[in-house]
């Protein structure tokens, strides 16, 4: 069955299938770090090198400080609930927050009694309005770098102008744009960056990162255990990336993901960003001309990532994802797509939102069948 996939946002598809065979030819190695033998020591050059080749992506000053994770929610969790808190410390955050970074936030308010101001609207867009919230106890700033409902692309090196010149650190959520636009870390002043390697880096799904530039703070481990280093001591290693990777590491995963990052740089960064702006905006120039259909611009416009979200009047948005599904053969995703405070920002808390998201593999003949689609949907339900 042939499939017409417009939920890049959630995940890739179709992998590479250089991502795939790398997947496979991992599956047999060793563990790495835990073990003298030819398979152990390939499994550790797998993982070394991809760290290599990640950092240097990404801007990352240290290969060490590449922390793999089995995603970005964990990448923000160890972050979050890894920093050396104490009651009273604020943070302030964007305001276009994933549940990934809002429902740690709720938790730490609750149970540390921190403090958390989220920016309204166009605020996370301005040097003046970060600024402005700052308080003595501000400690950290939370920039989700693109909106997963409406595509919004917030100024990372906005934010990370404003944490260098306070002398705070700088968490950036990379879910939806890692792979899709460019991010350098230091140039940017990004302290810590969460990135997951299925998105737009085109890997396997359970593999995400932790990248850390700043290593004056030390993070509290999620996760206590075997390092394969310093065993003899009870205590938790410092040194990165062993303080925070304990356990045995997806090895097929990592190898997965590098694989990705290397598709990603041989087609071009700017050649994937230009590609699926095309799909985007012949989406948008169709879509125009259904009445029915109204759309939520991002605050960024026209800057923004290839993610569309809209409703149709008298209609709800599941039953369309549906019909699109078993008729046509079409993924899309429907609902509140974990953000509900960007469904809040744009009104559509209640029944959510239909979400178009593009990626490097569509075509504007799979762009024009959506259309034909929707007008079809559309005319047949309501007359």
């Amino acid at each position: 069955m042939s499939i017409i996939y417009f939920d890049h946002a959630a995940t890739s598809y179709p992998k590479p299938k250089e991502v795939i065979e790398a997947v496979g030819r991992a599956v047999n190695l060793g563990n790495p770090g835990r073990g003298g033998h030819f398979l152990s020591k390939e499994a550790s050059r797998v993982v070394t090198d991809a760290r290599y080749e990640i950092a240097s992506f990404f801007g990352c000053e240290s290969t060490e400080s590449v922390i793999f994770t089995k995603s970005a929610t964990e990448a923000v969790n160890l972050v979050l609930k890894g920093f050396p808190w104490k009651k009273g410390d604020h943070i302030i955050a964007s305001g276009f927050e994933h549940n990934a970074v809002y429902r740690t936030l709720h938790f730490l308010e609750k149970t540390i009694g921190i403090s958390v101001t989220y920016l309204q609207g166009s605020e996370a867009f301005h040097k003046e309005k970060i600024i402005s919230n700052i308080t003595e106890n501000t400690r950290l700033l939370v920039c989700t770098h693109g909106s997963n409902v409406d595509g919004t692309l917030l100024p990372a090196d906005i934010w990370g102008g404003v944490s260098k010149k306070y002398k705070l650190k700088l968490l950036v959520d990379a879910a939806q744009t890692a792979g899709v636009h460019p991010i350098h870390m230091t140039d940017e002043n990004i302290d810590y960056l969460a990135v997951p390697g299925h998105k737009g880096l085109l890997g396997p799904q359970g593999i995400g990162m932790l990248l850390i530039n700043n290593k004056e703070t030390l993070l509290s481990p999620l996760i206590y255990g075997g390092t394969g280093t310093f065993s003899e001591h009870p205590e938790q290693p410092n040194e990165l990336p062993y303080r925070l990777e304990s356990g045995t590491l997806n090895v097929s995963g990592i190898a997965g993901v590098h694989a990705g990052v290397k598709e990603v740089l041989h087609r071009g960064l700017k050649n994937i960003q230009k590609h699926e702006e095309e799909m985007l905006f012949e989406f948008l120039k169709q879509i125009e001309s259904i009445p029915e259909v109204s759309i939520t611009k991002p605050s960024s416009f026209p800057d923004r990532l290839p993610v569309v979200s809209l409703r149709v009047e008298g209609l709800d948005v599941h039953e369309i994802s549906v019909i699109l599904d078993e008729h046509y053969n079409i993924a899309v995703r429907a609902g509140l797509h974990c953000a509900p405070l960007a469904h809040s920002r744009t009104g559509t808390n209640n029944e959510g939102a239909l979400r178009i998201s593009f990626g490097y593999t569509n075509t504007k003949d799979e762009v024009n069948t959506l259309i034909r689609a929707l007008r079809e949907i559309i005319n047949g339900l309501l007359g």
